[in-house]
């Protein structure tokens, strides 16, 4: 159902204006509009929204598409909220406004889903509740135990393999690795043994290497069940029916190719089963343990998904779930015959189910509910409950105007205004100060599997002067970090689209052609902002070897293609080139200890000069993805700080001279992470990305929705 329409509507629910707006503004229905979008889509809250929305509808200045639009949302509000006036207000709809034809076409489109629904709800017995359980941290990596009475999960405040009791909301760590300043190794996802008296989890270890690490739920017998330094990432997603086999995900970093694996608890081996072009989602087995449901890319580089069944025998996989849209798996109900998906085929992420019977598909899906995501998966309880997180970030662009010389603010911080926001990230300045481009998200996705940070699939180029946008869509899945090249005539970005590599392209802004620079199958690894030379002659990069453990930052000559390594280093690194590409500033971190330093190396290369160092009990963390950049004239590198010890700490604008010197604070703050500094060629204003308002995470369980017998 990918109409325009429909492309329409999904349109309307991504915008997230954030902006904090006027009382002058907020008497004008747009903007009162605005303030509905704020309520359902940013905040969640879904009544004061509808009470926004009806203001709209009874306010005639708003106009007719206006009016008919508010009165949408009120029916999309409702239908969140699981009440019955969702039916009644898009009849309104359809009967109030038949000259709005598009919208009326969503609503009669939203009543045809819901009874779908319904009947569902009636085959049932009725009853669907969807209810939140647990405010919790962001990535919880778990799953629920197969009693239904505990959630495994990672305590970040020391990277522990933790538990929580969702009767009590009491809370105990299983591992006990000590504070980050003492140990910086950490735990990854879990997985709950089929008795409930073990958990297997990914460990990320001193030697910079994954493990898969089995433990007793009260912390005994705690073993490395497998360890292999060919692999860079390790994933354990699911128990054999009977205990005694893990299935795994695993990545090898040398031939970049990402495997399902089964291994046998009792002695650790390995039996690979299939390579894949691309990071599975959710795996997990049939109740029998014949097939492991799986989803996969439907073709190379496409994000579109489907869901397939691999037979553990080793025969050919076989598609349990294909369909133009994307479909995602959430997991296998205590049935063992109704597989939980989601997927965006009717215009927005909505939750269905299909029965399976001896390996094969039976009947259509079943929509669950309309409009819901499950960014997190968490699994069943016997009773058929199924748990899962939310976690939506944010991601806008912001704008300020500073004194060069002085660095104080001549303009105070503000989010760049757009007709879609919160999916907005990446913005570079053009070389003559006209225009600026970044990277955006646009359409549905019923993928669990985040856009890597700083990644979209839209690139977009926007006028300075009259704010008009100009959008570029490449045949990539994910891409990033664009970069006017010199003369202003095109943008190199990243192909983002392979989970095990990159590649950089260069395209044309006019005739939008697209030119590889570096092909994705030498292996790169982003670690840091790429950087034309001011003659366009030479791209400076970073890329990773040792199996992640060394970072290089490269030059490469674009006209004969002759790569150089110009500086290396195990510590953590990224780097910006100075105006005339003499200079790079490096930031680094080593992975063993939280102490962040600057150098300034030649960009020919040569021995670093350290700008500073911080020191280990300082706490103190650089942002990542680009988030420095040097002033116009040179004299300065401007970055991001934020103290890590101080609770609910801001990251802060710093610069340092690039001949040394003290830190000066800047005074413009933002609340989240920030990336990719963008300085105009005036000197005077900066541009950056910043995770403006993420909603908390939580954990929510929708009961009493699957199929009866």
């Amino acid at each position: 159902m990918k109409t325009s329409t429909v492309c329409k509507l999904v349109a309307v629910l991504v915008i997230l204006a954030l902006g904090i707006l006027s009382p002058l503004q907020a008497q004008n229905p747009e903007a009162k509009f605005q303030q509905g979008l704020i309520k359902e889509e940013g905040e969640g809250s879904l009544l004061e929204a509808i009470e926004i929305y009806n203001e709209v509808v009874k306010d005639e200045s708003a106009g007719r598409f206006l009016q008919a639009n508010a009165m949408l949302h009120m029916g999309l509000c409702y239908e969140k909220l699981g009440r019955q006036e969702a039916t009644k207000t898009y009849r309104n709809l359809i009967q109030n406004y038949p000259d709005q034809a598009e919208t009326v076409k969503i609503a009669e489109e939203k009543l045809s889903l819901l009874a779908q629904m319904n009947a569902a709800s009636s085959e049932t017995g009725g009853g669907m509740s969807i209810r939140k359980v647990w405010e919790g941290p962001e990535a919880l990596a778990g799953e629920t135990s197969p009693d239904g009475k505990y959630l495994s999960y990672v305590d970040w405040d020391t990277g522990d393999l933790a538990i929580y009791e969702l009767a009590t909301g009491n809370k105990r760590r299983i591992t006990n690795k000590g504070t980050w300043d003492k140990c910086q190794e950490y735990a990854e996802d879990s997985r709950w043994s089929p008795d409930g008296k073990h958990i297997v989890y990914s460990w990320w270890n001193d030697q910079m290497t994954y493990e898969l690490r089995m433990i007793g739920l009260d912390g005994s017998e705690p073993r490395v069940l497998y360890s292999n330094e060919e692999t860079n990432y390790m994933v354990p997603s699911d128990w054999s029916p009977d205990g005694s086999q893990i299935l795994a995900c695993m990545y090898f970093q040398e031939n970049r190719i990402q495997a399902v694996g089964l291994i046998n608890v009792a002695d650790g081996s390995m039996r690979m089963l299939k390579t894949l072009e691309e990071w599975p989602g959710k795996m997990c087995f049939t109740k029998d343990g014949a097939y492991i449901i799986y989803d996969r890319q439907q073709e190379e580089n496409s994000s579109v998904r489907d869901i397939y069944l691999l037979p553990v025998n080793g025969d050919d996989e076989i598609p349990l779930v294909s369909n133009l849209a994307d479909d995602f798996l959430l997991g296998l109900a205590p049935d063992g015959e109704s597989v939980l998906f989601s997927s965006d085929r009717d215009g927005s992420s909505s939750i269905y189910v299909i029965n399976m019977e001896e390996g094969k598909p039976v009947g259509d899906p079943i929509l669950i509910k309309s409009g819901m995501k499950a960014d997190e998966a968490l699994g069943f309880t016997p009773e058929g409950s199924f748990y899962y997180a939310l976690n939506q970030k944010v991601s806008d662009i912001y704008m300020a105007e500073l004194d060069p010389e002085s660095g104080s603010i001549i303009t105070p911080l503000a989010k760049m205004e757009t007709r879609f926001q919160g999916n907005n990230k990446e913005p570079d300045y053009s070389p003559d100060g006209k225009n600026l481009a970044y990277i955006s998200v646009t359409g549905p996705t019923a993928s669990n599997i985040p856009f890597i940070q700083g990644a979209g699939n839209v690139l977009i180029i926007r006028s300075i002067e009259t704010q008009e946008e100009r959008k570029i869509i490449p045949e990539f899945a994910r891409m990033g970090y664009p970069r006017w090249s010199p003369d202003g005539r095109s943008i190199l970005i990243v192909d983002l689209s392979d989970a095990s590599s990159m590649g950089y392209y260069q395209i044309d802004i006019e005739t939008r052609q697209i030119k590889p620079i570096i092909s994705s199958d030498e292996g790169l690894r982003f670690f840091g902002k790429h950087e034309w030379s001011p003659d366009g002659g030479t791209l400076f990069y970073g890329r990773r070897i040792n199996n992640f453990k060394t970072g290089q930052i490269m030059s490469r000559d674009l006209e004969n293609s002759e790569g150089k390594i110009i500086y290396e280093s195990n510590d953590i690194l990224h780097m910006s080139l100075s105006p005339d590409g003499k200079w790079l500033a490096v930031i680094s971190r080593p992975k063993s200890i939280n102490t962040w330093a600057m150098h300034v190396i030649p960009s020919s290369g040569g021995e670093a000069r350290e700008l500073f160092r911080f020191e280990e009990d300082e706490l103190i963390s650089i942002g990542l993805s680009g988030a420095e950049t040097w002033s116009s004239d040179g004299k300065y590198i401007l970055f991001m700080l934020q103290e890590e010890n101080v609770e609910d700490s801001f990251v802060e604008l710093c610069r340092i001279a690039a001949e040394g010197g003290e830190i000066e604070k800047l005074g413009i703050t933002v609340p989240r992470r920030t990336a990719s500094l963008s300085m105009h060629p005036d000197g005077r204003h900066i541009a950056f990305s910043a995770l403006s308002r993420p909603l908390e995470p939580a954990v929510w369980v929708m009961e009493n929705f699957l199929p009866s017998d």
